[in-house]
């Protein structure tokens, strides 16, 4: 499920940034180009491909892209603030109590209740994906503090930025949300834009905003692909940088693991990000359907990652079988914390379910259900099979740490050298060689 979840969400960002490219050009041509759909899905190939390109490259220059993915982001939004809050007509900015205190329903549920609570969807969608970092822990040092400070971090930071962002928005779009909301732009943001700033204002902004997009889609293509290698890799071709980890991979998680968990030349999971690649294009097929079914279907990403954050959740709160980590908020906190988001991601889940209509033509469905129980379906029988199954092979999450020293004389090496290094620090030169690499493996 979080394969699932990972991949679409991708899939889904790869959508967005394909809406704002057509938004741009639409603006340029002063309204007489309308992509169809097929031009949007040749957009949304060549983004993929892109991303896929810049992907495709080695740990050492992956970090330094993401460090730079990670200015330009913060650079977008301060442009969007700077850009709307210094460049909407007088006319156009709205009054506090129209930004906090009015109500408009522009849905197709006429019940307001209903209809607010499904308004849950876009930002739950918008701050999904915030423990990606978890993905890249086999790559980064001292992952049991570094993983769970990136995570809450990245949420806090992507709270902040994002409510200045929306706080900007809603006091710069004017009071005409019908008009926004059907633009034949199709992106309300880019209509938004284009009354404030222009065409040539709101196209700076909206080409920066389509770059700054496609560094974030590369992002998620890293976390979706290493997520998928992580479930397909074979024990021996673990990398010798996984060093400082207690391993527990899944071995042969998915059908053709085989062929998805071998590296590339430059030690990259590319088979695994081609997989990535290759799901994307699929799944963007469905906009030859219509819009309604490739938003339902993105519905998927909440669902997966949804699903996968619950099942730990669940069964730490069923059989109290639980090892605090060194991130640990103590017991009474953790367990309320737990309930909470159990809670929380399981009403989110039932919402996702529901069609964007009362009563929904076979067109207007939301077929994500449909999806999901497919998947759902397939996972069991793929596990169960006999002779075949995943039961056969699978034996459970083990630790690999131990087998990798011993088989690695470079690995070994390296643990002594750290040994080493941290004797003179520490005081103590007492203790054989082997208690001192067994403390260090277990630390």
């Amino acid at each position: 499920m979080n394969v699932l979840g990972y991949v679409t969400i991708y899939s889904s960002t790869i959508y967005a940034a394909t809406l704002i490219l057509g938004a741009t050009c639409s603006i340029g041509s002063d309204g007489s180009y309308v992509a169809t759909k097929y031009e949007n899905y040749g957009m949304f190939a060549a983004t993929t491909l892109l991303t896929f390109a810049m992907t495709c490259v080695s740990s050492k220059l992956l970090n330094k892209l993401n460090f730079c993915y990670i200015i330009v982001q913060f650079a977008m939004l301060l442009a969007v603030i700077i850009a709307l809050a210094a460049g909407t007509p007088k006319e156009l900015k709205n009054s506090a109590s129209f930004v906090f205190a009015d109500f408009v329903n522009t849905g197709f549920w006429t019940n307001n209740g209903w209809a607010f609570m499904m308004s849950f969807l876009t930002p739950v969608w918008v701050v999904s994906g915030f423990e990606s970092s978890a993905t890249l822990a086999e790559e980064a040092s001292n992952a049991a503090k570094a993983v769970p400070f990136a995570m809450v971090s990245s949420l806090v930071t992507g709270g902040i930025t994002g409510w200045a962002v929306l706080i900007t928005i809603a006091f710069c779009m004017g009071t005409d949300v019908i008009d926004i909301v059907t633009s034949p732009l199709g992106q309300p943001f880019a209509q938004i834009a284009f009354n404030s700033l222009g065409k040539n204002g709101s196209i700076a902004l909206l080409v920066f905003l389509w770059f700054s997009s496609i560094c974030n889609c590369s992002i998620l293509m890293v976390a979706a692909s290493r997520e998928t290698f992580a479930f397909a890799r074979g024990l021996s071709l673990l990398s010798y940088h996984l060093l400082h980890l207690i391993l527990t991979p899944i071995d042969h998680g998915l059908p053709f693991s085989g062929y998805l968990r071998v590296l590339s030349a430059n030690k990259t999971p590319a088979r695994a990000v081609g997989f990535v690649a290759v799901c994307t294009l699929f799944e963007g097929l469905l906009m030859f359907v219509n819009t309604i079914a490739i938003n339902s279907i993105f519905n998927l990403s909440i669902m997966g990652l949804y699903f996968a954050y619950c099942m730990p959740l669940i069964s730490r709160l069923l059989f109290r079988h639980f090892t605090p980590g060194v991130w640990y908020m103590g017991d009474k906190l953790s367990y309320i914390s737990a309930v909470y988001s159990v809670a929380w991601m399981s009403f989110v889940f039932i919402l996702l379910l529901f069609p964007s209509y009362p009563d929904p033509s076979p067109d207007e469905m939301n077929y994500a259900v449909v999806v999901l129980g497919f998947v759902l379906v397939f996972c069991v029988v793929y596990y169960y099979i006999p002779g075949f199954g995943g039961k056969t092979f699978f034996k459970g999450p083990v630790r690999t740490i131990d087998e990798l020293v011993d088989d690695n004389p470079e690995i070994a090496a390296q643990l002594e050298s750290k040994i080493a290094h941290k004797r003179p620090a520490s005081g103590s030169g007492s203790g054989s060689n082997d208690e001192q690499i067994k403390m260090e493996k277990e630390s």
